[in-house]
């Protein structure tokens, strides 16, 4: 039986030591230091798991099982999901309600700054503004119109190189 193995991370450190652990042979620090990570993508990968429902999850493919399970899509093909497990056998899962986490991490990060702006906010119209927006954008996020999607057919357990959540 091939197990999926579901991270489920607490902090930030400890998501991106993980996320990028096949391509690093050194410390974080030093990954850090020497620029091997790309800080911003992880960073909009981690504020989009913390937009995530309990039951969702982000996965990442391989490319070459993206390019037969989704294609080439605005200049490349995406390889990191969105999505939930709906049934599961001893060497598939069936990912459902999926979406391109590229495609996510923008509404997630803007959520993100929102939320932030509105803690801070001191003008009561502008918070108000901010208030329809974040409402505004959070529905986009959840209703995933435009994202593109693996269509929902069984994965199997071996392809998947990630299946990662996070723990608030």
């Amino acid at each position: 039986m091939v197990d999926l193995q579901i991270e489920a991370f607490e902090n930030y450190d400890d998501f991106v030591q993980e996320w990028h652990a096949e391509e690093l042979d050194v410390s974080l620090d030093e990954a850090r230091n020497r620029s091997l990570i790309n800080e911003d993508k992880t960073r909009l990968l981690w504020q989009l798991l913390g937009q995530l429902e309990n039951d969702e999850l982000l996965i990442q493919i391989p490319k070459w099982f993206a390019d037969q399970k989704v294609g080439f899509i605005d200049g490349r093909t995406p390889t990191e999901f969105v999505g939930r497990i709906d049934r599961e056998t001893e060497k598939a899962i069936l990912f459902t309600d999926s979406a391109s986490a590229r495609s996510l991490t923008k509404l997630a990060h803007r959520i993100h700054q929102l939320e932030t702006s509105i803690e801070h906010a001191n003008d009561d119209d502008r918070q108000e503004w901010m208030v329809n927006r974040l409402q505004q954008i959070r529905e986009r996020f959840e209703s995933r119109e435009d994202a593109i999607a693996l269509s929902e057919e069984w994965l199997p357990k071996s392809q998947i190189q990630h299946a990662v959540r996070r723990n608030d």
